[in-house]
């Protein structure tokens, strides 16, 4: 990681995004304390404190803001401490490019030549140094005006992410690779052919078959006056309410944003796209069978917290804020408690956590 450019370059501002609920995680996940907020596995740290450490080589401390959603400023506050410069609030969530633009509309009258690195406060990230080497490959495409996005190389054929399909090859200053020159200098980038939304489990299989296939982690990188000038020719009406904000009357125009990922309200719609393939381990840490995957596991492939006995038990995820919990005899299974709530269901099935949310929705919501 070339840390010696980072240090010297005082317009690269670091954006997390700080606004999710996290209801898959449920009940540990919850809407006064949603998951970035929570330590998982053995980690003391929470996933947004990890996130701000994970970019102490790419932006200053007064360079580092955050962007969440009304009722967590002060959650986010006491967890980043000095480590953040500003906290941006949301009156209501409208997704993620009413987010980002809001920030880029800050950034616009702040520092206009500044560049963004866009980044999610609760996806769990490994070897932080090969992570650093990414964003530094995508800030130098950024300063040639290219709109960066990360891509994960597929571990399986995942149904929940989006996917980005690889153009052609490129080097660090983003032009196209001959494959005469392919063969002397690896790509630092590709072009991008296509975004593919969640697809079918047939189309992710084929996916991962042709090898051209990554996924997209939502981590984007650009120069703000260059992102400014395009969101506001593709999205007019987003970009028009936003400048009209300001702090006495944002929550009445927020309202009428639209609600809208910025895949598909900008990265989709706009050209000069190109894609840095991750050389680190990503996980967007959504259910918990990803808990399992992302944290410490121990001997018998367990990841546990709290007050726990575990006998004869294997891959698992046991964790409690509060009774003890003993499992005994178990394989692949999730048992998660809390004071006023427990969850049990095998591994396999993390992603039905949905149905106990729409269930305390109509039942009894002060347990969401």
């Amino acid at each position: 990681m070339k840390t010696e450019y980072i240090e010297k370059k005082q317009d690269i501002y670091s954006i997390i995004l700080c606004g999710g609920s996290g209801t898959r995680l449920w009940p540990l996940s919850r809407k006064s304390f949603p998951k970035q907020f929570l330590s998982l596995g053995a980690n003391n740290k929470s996933l947004l404190q990890l996130s701000i450490e994970r970019i102490k080589n790419i932006s200053h401390p007064k360079n580092r803001w955050i962007v969440t959603a009304k009722g967590q400023e002060e959650l986010c506050s006491k967890q980043v401490g000095q480590n953040v410069s500003r906290v941006l609030v949301e009156p209501e969530a409208r997704n993620t490019a009413p987010a980002i633009a809001l920030a880029a509309w800050q950034l616009m009258k702040e520092n206009p030549e500044s560049i963004m690195v866009i980044l999610s406060s609760d996806h769990s990230i490994q070897n932080v140094r090969s992570f650093e080497q990414t964003i530094y490959d995508a800030i130098k495409l950024a300063e040639q005006n290219f709109f960066v996005t990360i891509g994960i190389q597929p571990t399986y054929p995942a149904t929940g992410f989006g996917y980005i399909e690889q153009g052609l090859p490129l080097d660090s200053e983003g032009s196209i690779l001959s494959p005469q020159k392919l063969a002397e200098v690896p790509a630092t980038a590709y072009s991008v052919r296509s975004f593919r939304e969640k697809p079918t489990q047939t189309a992710a299989e084929q996916f991962l078959r042709t090898q051209k296939y990554l996924w997209n982690a939502g981590i984007f990188v650009w120069k703000t006056k260059t992102f400014w000038n395009a969101f506001s020719h593709i999205q007019p009406e987003i970009t028009s309410l936003i400048e009209k904000t300001n702090s006495e009357n944002i929550g009445e125009i927020y309202a009428q944003i639209e609600n809208s990922p910025i895949d598909i309200a900008f990265i989709e719609q706009t050209s000069h796209v190109a894609c840095v393939p991750a050389n680190f381990d990503w996980n967007d840490v959504g259910s918990w069978s990803a808990v399992r995957e992302c944290f410490e596991q121990d001997n018998n492939g367990n990841t546990v917290s709290g007050d726990i006995f575990v006998h004869e038990t294997k891959n698992s995820v046991i964790h409690t804020t509060g009774p003890f919990v003993s499992v005994i005899g178990m394989e692949n299974v999730a048992v998660i408690a809390t004071n006023d709530a427990v969850l049990v269901m095998p591994l396999s099935r993390s992603q039905e956590v949905k149905k106990t949310i729409q269930h305390l929705e109509l039942k009894n919501p002060k347990l969401l």
